[in-house]
């Protein structure tokens, strides 16, 4: 690409060179004096072409998605994580209870979280009282870490903001790609006694297994984060993936707690988005580990 646009401003300039001059030179002018001042515009020229054409590369090489302000009308780059704020200004949201972060950061598309929860599905939640703590919201992404010299890129949940338990059992609403993260008491709580109802708030829809909030989808290592990471999330650990699900279930066990975690489904063709209401329900007891809402959505 550099070379075709160089080859066609070099094919400009020299027809340039012809016109650029006046017909008649100046009596007292050298008979070189017209050659030297053709050849520092045509050098002139060149190099503003060659910028030219090392912007095109640029765009190029970044399938478009950014170019240097000033060429083709370019827009900032898109910030991994971090969306437009009621102000239009960008804010990084969701970074743990020290945030002082003043907008609630969600993809480009996101259509929000869940309006208030129907008083008639509220009515019916009966909780198990599980114990449940040490709840966050986060959502799925990549981190880094250093030893010594050299830095090290893993993937994990991200981007977290603590959350309180609310009448007995109910968690914040959320939007598509949110997780939600909470312990429960590891000898009240029998996972396989338990599933997942999602009902739309007017009833016109109900999420199986399958559509519903995944359960568990993020191992231990996704929780405890690589030891010299910078996110400030406690405890680490070091080592594999591996080393790190062994080192988090272990200090569950010491805890006597269970993680749970759900991460919200999206839908490409829920354009304006659907409002679902959640538990996690026990068939035997009819009692519900936890509740929650989420606004289905096009992306997460």
């Amino acid at each position: 690409m550099k070379n075709l646009m160089m080859a066609l401003v070099a094919s400009s300039l020299v027809t340039g060179v012809v016109i650029a001059e006046p017909a008649m030179a100046s009596m007292e002018a050298g008979p070189f004096d017209k050659l030297k001042k053709a050849a520092k515009k045509v050098k002139k020229r060149a190099a503003e072409a060659e910028a030219v054409a090392n912007e095109v590369d640029r765009a190029v090489e970044s399938d478009g998605r950014s170019v240097v302000s000033g060429v083709m009308g370019a827009s900032s780059p898109s910030r991994t994580g971090v969306g437009a704020s009621a102000d239009g200004s960008y804010c990084n949201a969701n970074k743990g209870s020290n945030s002082n972060s003043p907008c609630t950061a969600r993809a480009p598309g996101h259509v929000g979280v869940a309006g208030p929860a129907p008083a008639k599905y509220v009515g019916q939640v009966k909780c198990a009282n599980l114990g449940l703590g040490n709840a966050f919201i986060g959502r799925g992404g990549n981190y880094t870490f250093s030893q010594g010299i050299a830095t090290e890129e893993r993937s994990g949940i991200i981007d977290r903001t603590n959350v309180s338990v609310s009448d007995g059992c109910m968690l914040p609403a959320m939007g598509a790609g949110d997780i939600l993260y909470v312990e429960v008491d590891r000898s009240k709580y029998k996972k396989y006694d338990y599933a997942m109802q999602c009902v739309a708030y007017d009833g016109s829809e109900q999420l199986d297994n399958t559509n519903a909030p995944g359960l568990n989808r993020y191992g231990g290592k996704a929780v405890m984060l690589h030891t010299g990471h910078s996110l400030g999330y406690e405890p680490t650990a070091s080592g594999s993936n591996s080393d790190r699900n062994s080192a988090f279930e272990e200090y569950m066990k010491g805890r006597n707690r269970e993680m749970l975690n759900f991460i919200m489904p999206n839908l490409h063709t829920d354009k304006s988005g659907t409002d679902f209401f959640c538990q996690h329900f026990n068939k035997n007891t009819g009692e519900s580990a936890l509740a929650f809402t989420f606004r289905r959505g096009p992306t997460g």
